[in-house]
């Protein structure tokens, strides 16, 4: 071996150690993936002896992230300590996409540029777009514990070791999740769909009406029909107001991107009445329904028949009829034992399945020959009177036979006479 070499080494080894006394270093760090390729975004981190005059014999520098090229600066400036000789190494720990990697270099002995690379990182470059392939800027990627914003064209680029990674993307309402595998070089495209949404607020008749939505961030009045284009968002809440009332709900563009709302604003209909009456039994025959080809319907539940005895008191507590439905939209109410000769006075309420509400007052008699009284009063909707179906009263019947006996007895007299 040639002594000139050898002593040339002693040499830069001396003069390297002289540095370490204090010195000033420089120098770039470039992280690597698996293929040689720059990392951005790699955390790096240098540790090094800088005396004990500053305290803790080992300092680590705080957290830096390498630039697009995979580089990271350091300046260094080491004043060393009189009082001993110190490590001249400079350790650097560079991590990315779950991995860690870490070498050693000595004070002023590398080249300006120091390389770091991983055996098990590769990019991932994630394409979130809408359904014609437009991109998607801002929007959030976030793969494992790290989240990103995509850039102007709709894309993030990730360094991740190989494996399987929870995402979850999310754009203005909008969200996408799952599972994802890294290995080797990916490619991953996102479709986030935009919709033409309408919403239509009417009555039960299909009227449209003039109301308050709220939609968003927005609130907005509009005269029956809202519409718009390009709207993001898997699950759109809405409210509207209309006349003291307000509906709430949310609407799923997928599913359906356009919705009808209709406010129910009248009662149901209570037509007319028929009794059937017979010895102590009695029965009601009530035809009702909700008006309107956009009705809510009637709430057959709510019917309800109540009843008592008249005259009475009016603390005197109601009793109520037992009600079935009797065909479509037809139900008959049933009372229990009724006096004879007495006058009932009843009351019907019914509601639909919004909540407004029908009520009908009467009254019908069991006397033997009943003469039904329909007294309708305090409705909460217009009324028909209730069809009577009664037979000859008692009282005709006696005073139509005397008229005859009174006639033959009159004719038997004239006959004579004459």
């Amino acid at each position: 071996m040639d002594y000139r070499y050898i002593l040339l080494l002693l040499l830069v080894s001396h003069l390297a150690f002289a540095d370490c006394v204090g010195y000033v270093d420089s120098f770039d760090v470039r992280v690597l993936d698996a293929k040689l390729r720059p990392v951005a975004g790699a955390e790096v981190q240098l540790t090094y002896d800088r005396g004990a005059s500053f305290g803790d014999k080992y300092f680590t520098t705080p957290t830096q992230y390498t630039n697009e090229d995979g580089i990271v600066h350091f300046d260094i400036v080491n004043q060393g300590t009189l009082t001993r000789s110190i490590d001249c190494s400079i350790d650097i720990e560079a991590s990315a996409g779950g991995d860690v990697s870490e070498k050693t270099i000595t004070a002023n002995v590398h080249g300006p540029i120091v390389d770091i690379s991983f055996e098990d990182v590769y990019p991932l470059s994630v394409f979130v777009h809408d359904q014609l392939g437009r991109p998607l800027a801002n929007a959030s990627v976030t793969i494992g514990s790290k989240t990103e914003k995509t850039n102007e064209n709709g894309r993030v680029k990730y360094h991740l070791q190989s494996g399987d990674y929870d995402y979850f993307i999310s754009y203005l309402g909008s969200s996408r999740g799952g599972l994802i595998t890294v290995g080797e070089d990916g490619e991953f495209d996102v479709v986030i769909r935009n919709y033409d949404i309408a919403i239509d607020v009417i009555d039960e008749f299909g009227a449209p009406l003039n109301v308050t939505l709220q939609i968003g961030n927005e609130t907005l009045d509009i005269e029956g029909h809202f519409e718009r284009a390009k709207v993001f968002g898997d699950y759109i809440e809405y409210t509207v107001t209309y006349d003291g009332r307000t509906e709430s709900g949310a609407m799923i563009p997928e599913e359906d991107p356009s919705i009808e709302i209709v406010f129910d604003m009248n009662p149901p209909l209570i037509e007319d009445l028929i009794f059937e009456i017979s010895d102590d039994r009695a029965e009601i025959l009530i035809p009702v329904y909700d008006p309107g080809e956009k009705a809510s319907g009637v709430d057959f539940s709510s019917l309800s028949v109540r009843y008592r005895v008249e005259p009475t008191d009016p603390t005197t507590p109601f009793d109520y009829a037992t009600v079935f439905s009797a065909g479509f939209n037809r139900f008959t109410a049933e009372f229990s034992r009724l006096p004879n000769n007495s006058i009932i006075g009843f009351t019907i309420d019914v509601k639909d399945n919004t909540g407004n509400r029908a009520s009908v007052d009467g009254k019908f008699s069991t006397l033997k020959t009943p003469e039904p009284v329909n007294d309708t009063q305090n409705q909460t909707n217009t009324q028909k009177e209730p069809e009577q179906k009664q037979e000859l009263p008692l009282f005709y019947i006696i005073g139509g036979t005397f008229l005859i006996i009174l006639i033959i007895y009159l004719g038997i007299r004239i006959k004579r006479q004459g």
